[in-house]
C-alpha cells in the first residue's frame, strides 16, 4: 500500500503535469492537439458578425473540451491547397443555411503568438477575411465535481482584410505587412500597404 501510494504522489507530482505541457508544447509548435489540426469553427468562434466591427466578442476557447465533440467533429475538417476549412448545412424552417470557415497559418511572431488568415462564406460570392493573432495557454475547471485539465486558445489581435483579399502577408518577428490586395472585391478593401507592429505581449 506505500508502494502504491508513492507510486501514486509521483504520477501527480511529475507525470500529469508534463502531460499537460506536452499538449501546450503541440499546440505552439503546430497548431494541433492530439496530432489533428485545431477545428475551423473553433476558430471561428473569434469572428464577429460583419455588421459588428469591433474587437471580439469571444476571446478564449477550450481546445480540449471542444475536441471532436459533436458540434467539433474531427471528420469534418478538410484540407484545400495549406488552407484548414469546415463546412456546414443547416435547415431554418424550409431554408437551407449554408455556412464555412478556413484559416491559413502564416507564421509566428517572436513572442510564440500565432498569425493566422482566416475566410468565412455563407454560400454566396463573398469570403470575408481576418487576420487573427492567436495564443495558446494552460488552465483548470471544476466540471462533475472533478478538476479538468484545460488547454486554452485565446485571441490577442485582429485586423480585417475584407471581401476575397488576395495579397501574401508577410510575418516577422516584430511584425506583420499587410500588401495592398489588387482587385480585390467588396467592402473593406485593402487599398494600401499597411504595416502592423506589437507591443510584445504578455508572458504566460
Amino acid at each position: 500500500m506505500k508502494k502504491f501510494l508513492l507510486w501514486l504522489m509521483f504520477f501527480v507530482i511529475f507525470i500529469t503535469p508534463s502531460m499537460a505541457s506536452e499538449q501546450l508544447d503541440e499546440a505552439n509548435a503546430k497548431f494541433t492537439y492530439k496530432g489533428k489540426p485545431i477545428h475551423p469553427f473553433l476558430v471561428g468562434k473569434f469572428a464577429n458578425w460583419i455588421s459588428d466591427k469591433r474587437p471580439p466578442m469571444i476571446v478564449t476557447v477550450d481546445v480540449s473540451a471542444a475536441f471532436d465533440t459533436n458540434e467539433y467533429r474531427q471528420s469534418a475538417v478538410k484540407k484545400t491547397y495549406d488552407w484548414w476549412f469546415s463546412e456546414k448545412e443547416e435547415m431554418d424552417g424550409e431554408t437551407r443555411i449554408y455556412e464555412a470557415f478556413h484559416y491559413l497559418l502564416l507564421g509566428k511572431l517572436a513572442d510564440g503568438t500565432h498569425v493566422i488568415q482566416t475566410a468565412s462564406s455563407g454560400g454566396g460570392s463573398g469570403f470575408f477575411m481576418d487576420l487573427m493573432f492567436v495564443r495558446f495557454s494552460e488552465g483548470e475547471i471544476f466540471s462533475e465535481g472533478k478538476k479538468e485539465k484545460q488547454l486554452l486558445m485565446s485571441i490577442v489581435g485582429s485586423y480585417i482584410l475584407g471581401d476575397r483579399y488576395n495579397g501574401v502577408i508577410k510575418v516577422y518577428p516584430g511584425k506583420v505587412f499587410i500588401p495592398v490586395s489588387d482587385g480585390q472585391f467588396g467592402s473593406g478593401s485593402i487599398d494600401k500597404d499597411v504595416e502592423l507592429k506589437f507591443p510584445k505581449m504578455k508572458e504566460d
